[in-house]
């Protein structure tokens, strides 16, 4: 009887075995890559999440002077630009305002003056984007950030 038992005992445990071997043979791992890289945010991005309004500020590179002072006032939609070219004999001060426009992910504005200047918004930060809308990368990269006050 104690060997029937036993038997019996290690059938279930044998079938036990095969059947969890089984379940786990048809499970695919996911590369850590691909779960991190699915999990997306729509919900948050620069436009709604961080709070962008205020005033920006740095000195940009100038290939004709020794810097060029920017200053950059973000309200809801609008905007004030300053900028002063400096190391110049005559006064290159400049102001334009306007409104702006977000792109589609909420990540970057482009102001509505004559360059259609393009910026990707940070949290206290404008960094400023290329013609094709890319942040500049290299050496100088730090040198095209403007700072929040």
């Amino acid at each position: 009887m104690k060997a029937k038992i036993m038997n019996v005992s290690m059938v279930l445990m044998v079938i036990g075995a095969i059947s969890l071997t089984a379940c786990n043979s048809n499970k695919k791992e996911t590369p850590k890559e691909e779960q991190t890289s699915s999990v997306v945010d729509t919900a948050h991005n620069s436009r709604n999440a961080l709070d962008y309004e205020g005033t920006y500020t740095g000195t940009l590179p100038c290939a004709d002077c020794s810097g060029i002072y920017t200053e950059i006032t973000l309200t809801a939609d609008h905007f004030k630009k300053k900028t002063v070219y400096q190391g110049k004999e005559e006064a290159n001060t400049f102001e334009v305002s306007g409104k702006f426009s977000w792109n589609e992910k909420g990540s970057a504005i482009t102001l509505d003056n004559d360059q259609m200047e393009q910026f990707q918004v940070g949290e206290n930060l404008l960094f400023v984007l290329d013609a094709d809308g890319k942040r500049i990368t290299g050496e100088l990269a730090e040198l095209y950030i403007l700072r929040k006050k």
